[in-house]
């Protein structure tokens, strides 16, 4: 809905390998999680988790018409309040995070295949339109800038736009890069598999910003689900592995 657009925003965190080989497993103990929540982009993936999760729960219980006063009633209106503040949280800490992305468009210009070079073009400028757009928005809401024609939400929803718009160039990019690697000679089935995900995270970030720029909309339910799926997938990108540990010197000399 119109009201919940601005609590849901995910911002792409910077370039990294879309997956890791399968003989690196994560390292799950608390050590693991403690240096996942010591970087921020990985403190902020864990937020969206539970922000999304919590607006899944609103959905549901929307679905369910609970009557006023009902532990099902008290539970949607805890689970859009925590949504809420996780949302605010987040954007609070987002700002400057287009300035990579605009250092980056005019390397798009170097790359050689045109068709390529297009796609990036225009998947970095809406990208980079986007969260400018949601500064102004961010503002808005503070009251440092006047509304106009446009309130703080309103302006946070043509934002979307332009990152659903970003997303699905990005889903295209995938796909491009798919198909060149099923004509490849040699095996390339990691690499493919890596384009899969990717170009599944970024159909659901579609989704998910469809929704909330009220581009088209679905329902919570469904966004929050999708919301839950891809940040499970970035908190895993961001999740440390497993440090293979020296054999002992002990161990050393009874090998020999």
């Amino acid at each position: 809905s119109r009201a919940h657009a601005q609590h849901a925003i995910r911002i792409p965190r910077p370039p990294s390998p879309t997956h890791r080989p399968s003989e690196m497993a994560l390292d799950l103990s608390l050590d693991g999680f403690n240096a996942l929540c010591t970087k921020a982009e990985g403190r902020d993936k864990v937020a969206r988790f539970f922000q999304y999760t919590f607006r899944a729960i609103v959905g549901f219980s929307g679905m369910a018409a609970p009557k006023t006063g009902s532990s099902l009633h008290t539970l949607e209106g805890n689970a859009r309040t925590a949504m809420t503040q996780l949302a605010g949280a987040r954007r609070t800490h987002r700002w400057c995070k287009e300035f990579p992305v605009l250092q980056s468009i005019p390397k798009c210009l170097s790359i050689k295949d045109p068709v390529d070079m297009v796609i990036e073009l225009m998947q970095k400028v809406s990208l980079a339109t986007f969260m400018m757009i949601d500064h102004v928005g961010h503002m808005k809401q503070w009251k440092i800038l006047p509304g106009g024609k446009r309130s703080g939400t309103g302006t946070i929803q043509l934002g979307l736009k332009f990152f659903c718009f970003s997303n699905f160039v990005a889903f295209l990019a995938q796909a491009k890069k798919f198909l060149k690697l099923s004509f490849a000679e040699d095996d390339k089935s990691s690499e493919k598999m890596a384009c899969i995900k990717a170009a599944f995270k970024h159909l659901l970030i579609v989704l998910q910003t469809a929704h909330l720029s009220l581009l088209y909309q679905s329902h919570d339910a469904l966004v929050g689900v999708a919301g839950a799926v891809t940040s499970s997938m970035d908190v895993m990108a961001q999740w440390p592995v497993l440090q293979k540990k020296p054999p002992s010197p002990d161990a050393k000399e009874k090998a020999k």
